[in-house]
């Protein structure tokens, strides 16, 4: 049997394209402590803390902290490790074996066991529970071996599925809890995680305390952690310096240099792809020619300067000095000539009336509230074309994304795995909720699967995001990079997914 994770070793290679992790460098602060609270801000809150429907986005980070995840990312080491799960083998990419802890209990005493596993991603193909993991259940088969094994079968060979343990199929909860409370789980979730849920205040903060009975002992090393809402860039970073929080999160990079220049400390996260807009592939924007008018209208410079002035812009799909760099790649040039002729043919093909397209951003953050300011003027450039835009709450966000209602969506990719690519824009992903479907992505992403050699891996995601690229079917204006500012008594904060931290590692120096 190949050791554990053994087998995605060639993804591993990977990930060193598409991520990277910088830290300030500090004096030791001895061995971990236990006790103290960890507040943590960020500008929306979870959607769900629901396994099934938190598996995406805003509501992985909680759900991390609730459940645990039966396999995580590594930031530092750019690998997949293991978590709840003990391993995940495999010889050929498609048989594989999942170990998990044994003797591990969720908080009201069920077995956290190979039984509860299958029951949480056999809830997950339930189509009534609108569950974003549902794509990824249905690209494998299962089967109880025993109290802490399971046998995973893939029909394709796919050397990435790990990574779906570490997101669409990372959370279990409770089966006892699950049944008994039925939709009430979703608000007072019952885990094997390192934190136990207490409270949530929609739109405020929620409160979660330190598992005794955790698996990995000493973690969780502090007594509380607070997920806290605070949309407002400065009214975060305020609150930090004041000492209301004690990590904030944000994208802005100023707000990095800014906490340096104060003796804080920054830890940051850099992922695939930008902070940009993703397009829906249905209505208006399936024509080819209108993806292509909007792609003209955006000026990437233009956004940049009026919401993250002196900040990184981005030119490519993927940065200059990565393995997965690609010259032909590049974003296209303005064009609003261009653009109106592409949408003059488009309005001539059906009927003349004027085009009327939706974004959907977050609400409450001054910044992507310029951003979505910004982005409607550049479209209405083209005479014809209207922009409303809709700014949602975290939960009525989260919604759009899942089923797809919108027409444009400001959107990353959600982290640093290259998976993420086939997650988001193959046929078949998980997360493919703008229902994009082009046969050279599909080929390419699951050729990056069955590939063996990191060099032929890389090979078909760059003619992925060539593809991509050509149909606009995402386009970022800023790379993607986390950062997560933190008062210099906090220790152990390790970024993971895309916005949050693991907060079992964390710890507090006195």
């Amino acid at each position: 049997m190949a050791s554990a994770l053994g087998a995605v070793a060639a993804a591993t290679l990977l990930l060193t394209s598409c991520a990277g992790v910088a830290t300030v460098e500090r004096a030791p602060a001895g061995e971990p402590r236990r006790g103290g609270t960890v507040t943590l801000a960020w500008n929306t809150e979870a959607q769900s803390v629901d396994p099934v429907t938190c598996a995406v986005g805003i509501g992985v980070g909680p759900c991390q902290a609730i459940f645990g995840a039966l396999l995580y990312y590594d930031a530092v080491t750019r690998k997949i490790v293991p978590g709840m799960a003990e391993s995940f083998t495999s010889k050929d990419g498609k048989a594989w074996t999942l170990k998990l802890r044994p003797g591990v209990t969720f908080t009201d005493g069920t077995p956290f066991d190979a039984a509860a596993v299958a029951f949480n991603w056999q809830r997950a193909l339930d189509p009534s529970q609108l569950s974003p993991s549902r794509a990824a259940a249905r690209m494998i088969s299962w089967q109880v071996v025993d109290t802490t094994t399971l046998r995973v079968t893939s029909p394709e060979v796919n050397y990435q599925l790990p990574y779906q343990l570490t997101e669409p199929l990372a959370f279990i909860g409770s089966p006892t809890a699950i049944q008994r409370k039925g939709a009430d789980f979703a608000t007072s979730p019952v885990g094997a995680g390192p934190f136990v849920f207490r409270s949530w205040a929609r739109g405020t903060e929620m409160v979660l305390e330190r598992n005794p009975g955790y698996w990995d002992s000493p973690r969780p090393y502090i007594d509380r952690f607070v997920y806290k809402t605070i949309p407002a860039d400065d009214q975060r970073y305020n609150a930090l310096q004041a000492g209301e929080v004690d990590v904030m999160v944000v994208v802005s990079d100023k707000y990095a240099g800014r906490a340096r220049a104060a003796g804080l400390e920054v830890v940051q996260y850099a992922q695939l792809g930008g902070n940009g807009v993703r397009l829906n592939s249905r209505g208006a924007l399936a024509d080819p020619d209108l993806r292509t008018a909007i792609a003209k209208l955006i000026d990437n410079e233009q956004i940049r300067a009026a919401a993250f002035p002196g900040e990184q812009g981005a030119e490519y799909f993927v940065a200059e000095g990565q393995p997965l760099f690609d010259a032909a790649a590049k974003w296209p040039e303005k064009d609003i000539a261009g653009a109106q002729r592409l949408v003059d043919g488009f309005r001539a093909r059906h009927g003349g009336e004027k085009v009327v397209l939706s974004y959907v951003t977050t609400a409450g953050s001054p910044v992507l509230t310029r951003v979505a300011e910004v982005l409607q003027a550049q479209l209405q450039q083209a005479d014809g074309l209207e922009l409303e835009i809709k700014a949602l709450d975290g939960a009525g966000f989260a919604s759009a994304l899942v089923s797809g209602k919108y027409d444009l969506i400001l959107n990353a990719l959600g982290g640093a795995h290259p998976e993420n690519l086939y997650r988001v824009f193959h046929t078949k992903g998980s997360g493919n909720t703008a229902h994009y479907s082009n046969p050279i992505v599909d080929r390419a992403l699951e050729q990056a699967q069955s590939a063996g050699d990191p060099a032929v891996a890389d090979a078909a995601y760059k003619t992925a995001i060539r593809e991509l690229v050509a149909t606009t079917a995402y386009r970022y204006w800023r790379p993607a990079v986390t950062s997560l500012i933190l008062r210099a008594d906090v220790y152990g904060v390790e970024p993971t997914y895309q916005y949050w931290m693991r907060p079992e590692l964390a710890w507090i120096q006195e």
